[in-house]
């Protein structure tokens, strides 16, 4: 086994790179210290809060750990486009934002509904012409996601964009992978997409319409 590189203030991404495919002990548990760290102060203001801190603690220890899978899995697709350190980091904190998401989900306790909602918005009152030109762009879509998508793509859409549970949640649920979910999700707004251009209507002009 090759030596382990000196340990300076800050390894080069070179002595990253080949200390963790080495598999060094050493360097995985500095990684896993830095990456704690990170998303210790990503997290802060919230620990902050005596009666988070407990919560606080568990959520940054358990996206460590997965963040370090994660880190472990995408290593050789590190192309250096920046500092090791900072893609690291990217990885840990949409890790944290995956973790955070399944939390929120699980305390809502919220059961999946097969239906599309009658009205896709909450608590808001447009005028009556406005609102008349929301529902039918909303009976449109309703159309098109009950006639041209497939079952597949519609359970994903339901679940993931109107119900707002996370993906992988959806993707295991399914016993698919995440990937699986995510091109469900994509070929099912791509539709969506391309009937509302048949209508005229684009993108843009659909999210003024519903205020979003």
């Amino acid at each position: 086994m090759a030596a382990l590189p000196p340990k300076p203030t800050k390894w080069t991404d070179q002595e990253w790179i080949a200390a963790l495919m080495a598999h060094h002990d050493d360097a995985w548990a500095r990684l896993r210290d830095t990456i704690y760290r990170g998303l210790a102060v990503y997290v802060r203001e919230q620990a902050r809060d005596p009666d988070q801190a407990a919560f606080v603690k568990s959520l940054v220890e358990d996206a460590t750990q997965e963040a370090l899978l994660a880190v472990r899995a995408k290593l050789d697709s590190f192309r250096g486009a920046s500092r090791f350190t900072t893609w690291v980091y990217r990885v840990a904190v949409n890790v944290l934002l995956g973790q955070i998401r399944r939390r929120r989900w699980e305390a809502r306790e919220q059961t999946l509904s097969p239906a599309l909602p009658d009205w896709p918005l909450d608590e808001q009152a447009p005028s009556p012409a406005r609102a008349a030109q929301i529902r039918e762009i909303w009976e449109f879509v309703r159309r098109v996601i009950d006639d041209e998508l497939t079952p597949h793509q519609r359970t994903v859409l339901l679940a993931h964009v109107f119900m707002e549970k996370p993906l992988d949640l959806v993707a295991a649920d399914l016993g698919i992978s995440r990937d699986a979910a995510y091109k469900a999700i994509h070929d099912a707004r791509r539709k969506l997409r391309t009937a509302l251009l048949a209508r005229g209507l684009t993108l843009d002009r659909t999210r003024e319409i519903f205020g979003a």
